[in-house]
Formats: C-alpha cells, sequence, structure tokens
C-alpha cells in the first residue's frame, strides 16, 4: 500500500471544526450550530463537501485555524476540550473569517489519551485499528502527537502559513514548539501569557502535561528566548526560575503596576536576543479571573484583557508573528451552552483576531 500524500494525511489526522472531540448521544449536538454557520449546514455530506473544499486550499492560506479539543492534559477542573467549539462560535457572532484565515477544523482526539510516547505499544496498535482501519502507516493515536505530525505536514503543503490553535489544555504548547523548531530552527522566540509557569520537569510522573511543555520547550530553544507574562501562582520565586531556567518572566505585579513600562521591556527584551520571529501562546488564566471565569485554574490579580490584547498588536507591529494560540478555555464550566455569549469565549475570540 503506498503512503499517505502530505493532503491524505490531514484528512485522515483532522475532522470538520467541532468534530474532532468525541461526542455520541447527549455530546452530540454541540457542533451542529457552529457547522451551521460555517457551512450552512450540518448534514453530513454537505459538511464532508465543504470541509474538502477547505482542505484543498491549504496550499495558499495565509492563516491556519486548527482546534485541538483535549483536555486530558489539564489536572484541576476540565472543559477546555469544548474551548475550540466556543472560541469559533464567539469569533464568528460578528461575521465569517476574514478571507486570509483557513479552519481546517480539529485534530482527532481519543479523550483518554494525551501522547504516544507515554503509551504502550499495545495500545497504540489498538488505537491505530480503530482510527486508521485499512492503513498500514504508522500513524499517531494521540492528540498531541498527531497534532504535532499536522504541524509539520502544513509546514510541508505551505510553509509560509500562520498556524493559530485553538485549545485544549495548555499541554498543546509542546507540539507548537515543535512545529516552530522544524520550521525555523532556534530562530524565534515565545511570548507566553499565564498565571503559572509551566516549567515542571513532570507532573506526577506525566512528562507532557499543561504544567511542563515550558519546561521542554527550554530544553530546545535558544536562551532567553522564551518571555513569561502575567505569572503569579507558584510556590517559588521569580529569582528562583529565572536563575533555574533560560526564561525571562514579568510578573502579573509589574504588568499592572506598569503596563506600559512592562510592555516596553518585553519588546526590547526580545530585540535584544535578536529575535525577529514571535510565537504568542496565551492562556486565557493569565488574565484576571473577572475577565476569563470559564477556566480549569482561574486566579486573581491578573492580567488586563486590554493589557495582553494591546500586547499582542504591539508584538505584531515589531516582529512577525509566526503563530500562535489561545488555550485553556472552558465553556462548561461557565454553567451556559451558549458558548457564543459566554464573556470567557467572546475575550478568547478577541486574542484570536489579535493573533490574525
Amino acid at each position: 500500500m503506498p503512503m499517505l500524500s502530505a493532503l491524505d494525511r490531514l484528512r485522515v489526522f483532522l475532522r470538520p471544526p467541532g468534530k474532532g472531540l468525541f461526542t455520541l448521544s447527549t455530546g452530540g449536538g454541540y457542533a451542529s450550530g457552529l457547522l451551521r454557520t460555517l457551512y450552512g449546514s450540518d448534514a453530513a455530506p454537505q459538511v464532508e463537501k465543504a470541509w474538502e473544499d477547505q482542505l484543498a486550499r491549504v496550499r495558499r492560506a495565509r492563516i491556519i485555524v486548527i482546534g485541538v479539543p483535549s483536555d486530558t492534559g489539564a489536572g484541576i477542573m476540565r472543559g477546555a476540550n469544548f474551548g475550540p467549539i466556543g472560541i469559533r462560535e464567539a469569533l464568528l457572532r460578528s461575521g465569517p473569517y476574514p478571507k486570509e484565515v483557513l479552519d481546517l477544523g480539529d485534530v482527532l482526539c481519543i479523550p483518554q489519551l494525551l501522547h504516544d510516547e507515554m503509551l504502550s505499544d499495545e495500545q497504540i496498535k489498538t488505537c491505530r485499528a480503530v482510527l486508521y482501519p485499512g492503513l498500514a502507516d504508522a500513524l499517531p493515536v494521540s492528540p498531541l502527537s498527531i497534532c504535532e505530525n499536522v504541524l509539520y505536514t502544513i509546514a510541508e503543503l505551505n510553509p509560509g502559513a500562520r498556524m493559530i490553535l485553538l485549545g485544549g489544555d495548555h499541554s498543546v504548547g509542546w507540539p507548537a514548539v515543535l512545529g516552530c523548531l522544524k520550521r525555523f530552527g532556534n530562530d524565534f522566540g515565545v511570548l507566553h501569557f499565564d498565571a503559572h509557569p509551566d516549567l515542571m520537569e513532570h507532573r506526577l510522573g506525566i512528562k507532557y502535561c499543561f504544567g511542563t511543555w515550558a519546561f521542554h520547550a527550554v530544553q530546545r530553544m535558544r536562551p532567553q528566548s522564551l518571555v513569561q507574562v502575567g505569572i503569579r501562582t507558584t510556590l517559588k520565586t521569580k529569582e528562583f526560575w529565572e536563575s533555574k531556567f533560560p526564561v525571562r518572566q514579568f510578573w502579573a505585579q509589574e504588568a499592572l503596576a506598569q503596563p506600559t513600562a512592562t510592555a516596553d521591556a518585553i519588546i526590547k527584551h526580545f530585540q535584544s536576543r535578536g529575535l525577529k520571529r514571535i510565537y504568542i501562546s496565551n492562556d486565557i488564566d493569565g488574565t484576571d479571573i473577572l475577565e476569563a471565569p470559564a477556566t480549569g485554574t482561574p486566579e486573581a490579580s491578573g492580567l488586563h484583557a486590554e493589557f495582553v490584547e494591546g500586547l499582542i498588536r504591539r508584538v505584531h507591529e515589531t516582529f512577525e508573528v509566526i503563530g500562535g494560540d489561545v488555550v485553556e478555555v472552558a465553556p462548561p464550566l461557565s454553567g451556559s451552552r451558549e458558548f457564543a455569549q459566554e464573556k470567557t469565549c467572546q475575550l478568547a475570540a478577541r486574542y484570536v483576531k489579535a493573533l490574525f
């Protein structure tokens, strides 16, 4: 059997928007409204045709959106697996995507899995048989591993595309960084909004998750090219983290006290490192709980949305933004199924628009 082409790999790794989340019976209707907004119908034949039309555009798209509806890498309150649906619904409230934006849909997620490296050979074999019946290729089965392959495949088809990931939990930061390393080597920086450093080597023995992705990223990146903004919930001090790891941190209290000076210092730091390309990883809990309550680890005394959005736009003006993500948006935690109107989803949509 011949190896899959790049476009065929995307067909097996991805599903239409909202359909990467494995929801049957009671959860089956969550994507219907989104699909009707995007494609005019939620009927399977029309959806498949419309999605195929989107796949056909991948080689010429300037900005590509991918949902990663997995919250297996989180560890407090769950619900971020519905983040991609909620963010999209909020994004589309005011009209269709800009012409330069292509939504390729969702990474297919088996909800109990996270990364193939943490699975037995037998489990991988069993899941492959279910996900890819009749295919002989050694294909990944876990959300992070599939996401990594999706990013590599898109880079093969369209190396100039800006990738925007909709989480899902923050473990998606790991394949995102790997995708950037594949395309740009060490010639990029990461602007990381978060209440937490995410610099654990492992979490209760789990290598890849929402609290470890930054640890693994800095092992591969150029020193001082990861800048963390909004940190405020950690048992260690800023001095500890900056001495232990080659990172630069700007804690939330700094940004709240001197927002303009903090933004200036962040821009100057990236420039001092000779960096011209920036990836922006935005954990919604970097923003204050009053503005972004629907998340698994909400924290008080956080960044103001105006500061976050403004800094993203300043980075756009000064550097080449090569991609980004908005993660840890958990709309079910708001207690509402009206995701398009939920305030955290609306704010996340603003952040995504700033990445465009």
